[in-house]
């Protein structure tokens, strides 16, 4: 799921072009703070970023599809016509519909009493009814990342979700999907179903790289009804008295980044960081968003500052699962550098671009810089990630350095040969995370 970064680039040259080369000193690159994970880790810093997590689903006025409201998962929070942001997974679902009994609204009690069979035992202790033909219909609009950011139609079978649809995704205006929608005989009774909407870790409103209007995903007049009598089993327009349908997002799902010893996954044995659980190796544990903050590095003075760090990818392609990678320059900004998934099959693969290369983390800021923070997120589906083909699953991190491209002559930090410092882990606390891919 790697995707190309124009704009950083553009934005890296343009800086560059506009630093005079006469007030720099020490031309880099110049590897001025490292650290391979064999000492003291206390300055590194993890979080579940889904702690706390707050719905996106609301009630709303804008761009209804009739009546004053509709639901949507979004918000203004990016931009004057709305939109949605990266790694959200947001669900809005129906109270459990019971099937049998039926629970029916606006009907006759002449029609009740047709449901039921005149052929039973008149001595029998219950009369047989007609079988029960559930139906869900709905009115929906959707605008996300075509490809990568999807709005699920989830019904319950044999006790898991499962998706009635493909996934919404891209541009699609108001449509209702009228009276034939989706069949839900299969699914559990009581009937439980919900709308969810997942993005990924980069491109959206958030980070200004897909510019949606009004997304991610909006519905309105909800139904559930028996096709085969036209019976309303459940209804919810937005309107006030038919609001029945609650929005809600995953619990917590715990933070799992540590340090390990074990000598297969770190390249400069025996310690490396890694994301999973240490009960099975071989697996991630599912609905991850797992950060894990660098320590704060002063960058004062530095007109290029890049990180390096030993990667091992452990990540099957054929789910969802995926790393993402953050920097900052000022200590509270995050933007969004870079996604990966992929299985090496084995412990080898250290190395590649994070390593040999590494990220700019101020390409989308401008100098002065103050404070260097690189952060990695470990994303995992309902499923979690696994099994790995060989070593652990998931990610494994190890041998961390940072790297300037030369520093002002007139900073007090580089151009006088002692480098930058460490600062304290208060700026760890950091006020958002990933902006920009």
């Amino acid at each position: 799921m790697t995707k190309c970064y124009v704009l950083a680039v553009v934005l890296s040259v343009f800086l560059f072009i506009l630093v005079p080369s006469s007030v720099l000193a020490n031309p880099g690159p110049e590897v001025f703070w490292f650290d391979d994970i064999e000492g003291d880790v206390s300055e590194w810093s993890s979080v579940d970023f889904t702690a706390g997590a707050a719905p996106h689903f609301h009630l709303d006025y804008y761009m209804v599809y009739e009546g004053e409201r509709s639901w949507w998962c979004g918000n203004f929070d990016y931009d004057a016509d709305g939109g949605y942001g990266n790694s959200w997974d947001d669900r809005l679902s129906l109270p459990p519909i019971n099937i049998n009994p039926v629970v029916v609204d606006n009907v006759s009690w002449g029609t009740i009493k047709a449901m039921y069979r005149d052929d039973a035992p008149e001595n029998g202790p219950v009369r047989t009814r007609d079988p029960v033909f559930p139906v869900l219909t709905f009115a929906y609009r959707h605008d996300s990342e075509a490809g990568y950011d999807y709005t699920y139609v989830q019904a319950e079978s044999s006790g898991v979700f499962v998706n009635l649809n493909r996934g919404y995704d891209g541009r699609q205006p108001w449509t209702d999907i009228g009276p034939y929608g989706f069949d839900l005989t299969h699914c559990d009774d009581p009937l439980n179903v919900r709308f969810r909407f997942l993005s990924d870790g980069a491109w959206s409103d958030e980070d200004g790289l897909y510019l949606s209007v009004g997304g991610g995903f909006a519905v309105d007049k909800i139904k559930v009804y028996d096709f085969s009598t036209g019976d309303i089993l459940f209804y919810d327009d937005a309107e006030v008295g038919n609001i029945s349908c609650v929005p809600g997002v995953p619990g917590a799902a715990g933070d799992f980044w540590h340090v390990i010893d074990r000598m297969c996954p770190a390249l400069s044995d025996p310690h490396s960081w890694w994301c999973g659980d240490d009960a099975d190796t071989s697996f991630v544990p599912p609905n991850l968003r797992n950060g894990l903050f660098s320590p704060p590095i002063d960058i004062y003075g530095v007109y290029a500052c890049t990180v390096h760090f030993a990667m091992h990818l452990a990540i099957p392609t054929v789910d969802n699962d995926y790393v993402s990678f953050f920097g900052t320059a000022n200590g509270s900004d995050y933007y969004g550098i870079a996604a990966y998934w992929g299985d090496f099959g084995s412990c080898d693969g250290w190395g590649g671009t994070a390593y040999n290369i590494g990220y700019d983390i101020t390409q989308f800021q401008s100098p002065p810089y103050t404070v260097g923070h690189f952060l990695w997120v470990m994303n995992t589906t309902d499923n979690g990630c696994g099994p790995a083909g060989g070593g652990d699953a998931g990610v494994m991190l190890d041998d961390v350095w940072f790297t300037s491209g030369g520093w002002y002559a007139d900073s007090g930090a580089g151009g006088d040969g002692n480098g930058p410092s460490m600062l304290p882990p208060k700026l760890l606390q950091a006020e958002r995370y990933g902006r920009g891919r």
